[in-house]
């Protein structure tokens, strides 16, 4: 029996993963780096640290990436206004908060997420809410999705996940927890792992399938 349900954030409740390519432009910009929308495809659903390591590997960037974090950090929370909400999310949430336990989960700084549930007064529906502050390894790791699970005090099996990408996808099915995707940020054809692949504008069918094996 499904008793709790975990939510992404960038992409499943906030159209936001453009907010993050334009973070990283003004960051690139600053640094006088190159960068291109197939650099930043790579990017999506993984963690800002392991995205720069992955371009500091094919060498695309040199220099400490904690410097690059802080400003990327700062550049998201400065277009945070900025950002919209899923068509038909909050509704949704309301709806769910009223039979499960709801939470969110995700590999962005928590004063982005926080920010955002507080500006549009959603933070009272979740029970718990994480970050990549709390956590050690981000998404494909399961440890976000485990963790989450663990302080809402249910089984990982009795846990639903909605995500838009393919780390996350895997993190949640790698704790055992039953995911729908959304094709939100990406196309069916990256979201294949998920239990279920839904439209953006089938949102309301995530309650039908909440249940379902």
């Amino acid at each position: 029996m499904i008793k709790a349900i975990i939510f992404d954030f960038d992409g499943v409740i906030f159209d936001s993963e453009i907010l993050h390519q334009k973070a990283w432009e003004k960051v690139f910009e600053k640094f006088e780096i190159a960068y291109s929308a197939d650099d930043y495809l790579q990017g999506i659903g993984i963690s800002d640290e392991d995205f720069l390591k992955q371009l500091l590997k094919e060498k695309k960037i040199f220099g400490d990436i904690n410097d690059f974090l802080k400003e990327k950090r700062e550049k998201l929370l400065e277009l945070s206004t900025q950002a919209k909400p899923i068509d038909g999310i909050f509704q949704l949430i309301q709806q769910l908060h009223t039979n499960y336990m709801l939470a969110v989960a995700s590999n962005s700084d928590k004063k982005f997420v926080m920010k955002l549930l507080e500006i549009n007064k959603l933070v009272k529906f979740f029970s718990v809410i994480l970050g990549y502050q709390d956590i050690s390894k981000p998404k494909p790791d399961p440890e976000i999705y485990i963790k989450c699970a663990r302080k809402l005090g249910v089984s990982n099996n009795e846990c639903v996940v909605i995500e838009d990408s393919p780390a996350g996808i895997k993190a949640a099915k790698k704790a055992g927890m039953k995911c729908i995707a959304l094709e939100t940020t990406l196309d069916e054809n990256n979201l294949m792992q998920a239990d279920f692949v839904i439209k953006k504008h089938q949102i309301n069918k995530i309650k039908e399938l909440i249940n379902l094996g």
